[in-house]
């Protein structure tokens, strides 16, 4: 079986359209995690500001073309919405996507400044998806049925004309038809939305999704087109920042092993080397004690263009890369590297006492095994649907997406060790309604002190 993790992650930005699976031991199975990249087609090619370049892509000071109108609109009182049924109001384009936490959880602030300003404003979000998926997303989250603005839905025309890497994305159009601003979601705010409306400038930041092709099966440093295979038996190299490639990982054990990492944090770093597979106790930032160390010195909470800025810094994010031979305990290499490109941290890992979520079976229940007939593994925002499967990989995405803000770890309590079907729904980063969800099946959270390994990072040269 193919053994490999890959994540692709930039601060909370979302990647669209094509779609990378990774294959995590024998747990979850081939769709495991979907994370997406960026994808374009072929007959766009070069790059221009989102990372295509065709004749009919605009960028700001650009005139938008006149007669655009949308037949396929949720939330709208006609059977066609047209932009110049705004006319005399600057327009927002806001590029989301339902799988997108960062975009799609950026709409109720959007409805909220669309009412503040709705005499000279109208936000337009627009998604490519169908109608049958955001009709299904909004479903499971009321939030968004609560929405006061127009949706645009299976939408190929705008996104070609502003092509974009990531979402958030948002695009303002004035009142007479000029693109006036292209930037992320930390910028548009009720302070610069009224600089705007005053005297029709703002201190927008322009977002330029840079777009670098990356083939992650390819080495990062020795990689050479002219030799097709050099036959690298060991080899570890660092890097600093790499503009324009998402923050990724790989982890590999085909053929030897390869550890592959691109702008990625320290606590990121040391926390791949020290969890490795063991996915039950995998280090997440609650279970991750940083002593000694500068605020925003091994990881940022920052997002989108802010945390792009953080990365450019030059010395918060690295790139990592192992080639190790077949039968080598690659982690145990990896902590060794650590250890010398990083002398001022020490990490070890030690059992302390810490209040987690236990997941455990209600008392008189016994789980029953799984009846299907093969594995499902999919897990996104608000449903998880697992046929076949065990419960560490769940718990493992849990603790990595969903609960990776919580104080407390999600451990596995449940003594299930077989493979099970299990279906949940709700908001998964909310205890309670993931306590809910656990408890239609027969499960329970509860909240109890435990001893339980800690990662422990001190930094023993403060004035490095």
């Amino acid at each position: 079986m193919k053994k490999n993790i890959l994540i692709c992650l930039v601060g909370l930005l979302c990647l669209p359209t094509s779609t990378l699976t990774a294959q995590v031991a024998d747990s979850p199975g081939a769709d495991f995690l979907h994370r997406s990249q960026p994808h374009v087609s072929p007959e766009q090619g070069g790059t221009h500001r989102g990372g295509v370049t065709r004749s009919d892509t605009l960028s700001i000071g650009d005139q938008m073309p006149e007669g655009i109108e949308f037949s396929d609109v949720l939330q709208y009182d006609s059977d066609k919405l047209k932009l110049e049924d705004f006319e005399g109001k600057y327009l927002v384009f806001q590029f989301w996507a339902t799988w997108c936490t960062a975009s799609s959880g950026f709409l109720p602030e959007l409805d909220k400044l669309q009412r503040q300003f709705e005499d000279s404003l109208q936000i337009l979000p627009i998604t490519y998806q169908p109608r049958e998926e955001v009709i299904e997303s909004m479903k499971l989250r009321p939030v968004l049925q609560q929405l006061g603005f127009p949706l645009i839905v299976a939408d190929n025309r705008l996104r070609k004309i502003f092509p974009h890497v990531t979402f958030p994305h948002l695009v303002i159009i004035d009142p007479h038809g000029e693109v006036v601003a292209i930037t992320g979601a930390q910028d548009f705010t009720a302070e610069h939305i009224s600089e705007l409306l005053a005297d029709g400038t703002a201190d927008f930041r322009t977002k330029v999704d840079q777009q670098v092709s990356l083939d992650m099966d390819e080495r990062l440093i020795s990689g050479n087109s002219h030799i097709p295979n050099k036959n690298i038996r060991y080899q570890s190299a660092l890097t600093s920042y790499i503009p324009g490639v998402p923050g990724s990982t790989l982890d590999s054990r085909e053929d030897g092993a390869h550890i592959l990492m691109v702008n990625s944090p320290l606590i990121k770093l040391y926390r791949q080397a020290y969890t490795g597979r063991d996915l039950a106790n995998f280090f997440s930032s609650n279970r991750i004690i940083a002593e000694g160390f500068d605020e925003e010195e091994l990881d940022s909470r920052k997002s989108g263009l802010d945390y792009i800025a953080w990365m450019e810094k030059g010395d918060k994010v690295f790139g990592y890369e192992l080639i190790a031979p077949p039968g080598v305990d690659q982690y145990a290499l990896m902590r060794q590297d650590l250890k010398r490109y990083f002398p001022h941290i020490k990490a070890e890992v030690q059992p302390r006492k810490r209040t987690v979520l236990a997941l455990v079976q209600q008392e008189g229940f016994r789980y029953p095994p799984s009846e299907a007939d093969k594995k499902h593994y999919r897990v996104r925002p608000y449903e998880a649907d697992l046929q076949k499967s065990l419960l560490t990989g769940l718990i493992y995405q849990m603790n990595l997406y969903f609960l990776q803000r919580s104080p407390y770890p999600l451990i596995d309590k449940t003594g299930i060790e077989y493979p099970i079907d299990i279906r949940l729904e709700g908001n998964f980063s909310k205890v309670e309604e993931l306590t809910a969800a656990f408890r239609k099946v027969g499960l329970d959270l509860v909240r109890r002190e435990e001893e339980i390994p800690v990662l422990i990072l001190t930094k023993i040269n403060p004035t490095h």
